[in-house]
């Protein structure tokens, strides 16, 4: 009994209102008395909670000219409506955090001080903020996008949802990448190290999706502009652990000009994509 009655208590019911339960459910047509003497708590507290669960349809009232009696109904119809009435709460209770949060975004550190305002943001050390931080830009990007990468770990062939998203909206992805074949790719559902042919398929499958590509022997840092406005900063270096790598968002227009400015130098004496299948004889 114990065991069930703490059941029940994690699923939303009060001490009482399980003791209640639990004495309707084992029982027949019960009393306000039956139910009070068999649960084993106060009378007063136990019509409160009978005309509560009446209401709630977990049990009928029956009209007699001497008191008024309870019947539980039946067990599949409480468990459906519990989780029926639990999910209607979550999707309400979900609906209500969004309206909420859409209503105060605006909000979000209107008042802080001037001395603290800056246009620089400095991530630390690997965590989920730099790769949610990052996805954001992407998502919010209107214009376009310019990247100076490099493939490493285990790279997904096809192009980021979100990115194929901006070249939905107009948008546009210039991307430098490094050629290398030091990662791997997802082929046949198997994760294999990857030849100078497996690089060319996967960025012909970036063009597809409308990505402008170039690639250097070597690219010097992880560099993203979005709508020439934001610049986002990989800071690399060999000598320092990847986890202890620092990232950098700017939000400088004249700055981002400084560094698109730089990004083209790149592009400029980077080799197309046919360059580089002639100089690997594809």
């Amino acid at each position: 009994m114990k065991e069930a009655i703490n059941k029940l208590e994690k699923i939303g019911f009060t001490n009482y209102e399980a003791k209640v339960f639990l004495a309707l459910y084992q029982g027949y047509i019960m009393s306000a008395a039956d139910v009070a003497k068999e649960a084993r708590i106060p009378r007063p507290s136990v019509y409160n909670i009978l005309r509560d669960f009446a209401k709630r349809g977990y049990c009928n009232e029956i009209d007699t000219p001497s008191k008024q009696l309870y019947e539980i109904i039946d067990s599949s119809f409480i468990q459906g409506k519990l989780e029926n009435d639990t999910r209607t709460n979550f999707e309400n209770r979900l609906m209500g955090i969004k309206d909420c949060f859409n209503e105060i975004k605006p909000l979000y550190k209107s008042k802080k001080p001037k001395e603290f305002k800056t246009d620089v943001k400095l991530i630390r050390g690997y965590n989920l903020y730099r790769e949610v931080k990052f996805l954001e830009l992407v998502k919010n990007s209107g214009k376009g996008i310019m990247v100076m990468n490099r493939f490493r770990g285990n790279v997904s062939s096809k192009l980021d949802k979100e990115s194929i998203e901006l070249h939905k909206r107009g948008g546009y992805v210039k991307s430098i990448y490094e050629n290398t074949t030091n990662f791997r790719i997802k082929l046949d559902n198997e994760w294999k190290n990857v030849t100078k042919e497996d690089l060319i398929k996967l960025c012909e499958e970036f063009v597809k999706h409308g990505e402008q590509i170039r690639f250097l022997n070597e690219v010097p840092q992880f560099i993203a502009v979005f709508d020439e406005k934001t610049v986002y900063i990989s800071l690399h270096d060999e000598n320092t652990p990847s986890p202890e790598n620092s990232d950098i968002i700017i939000k400088n227009t004249r700055f981002a000009g400084f560094i698109i400015s730089l990004f083209n130098l790149y592009w400029d004496k980077a080799d197309t994509l046919d360059v580089l299948k002639q100089k690997i004889n594809l």
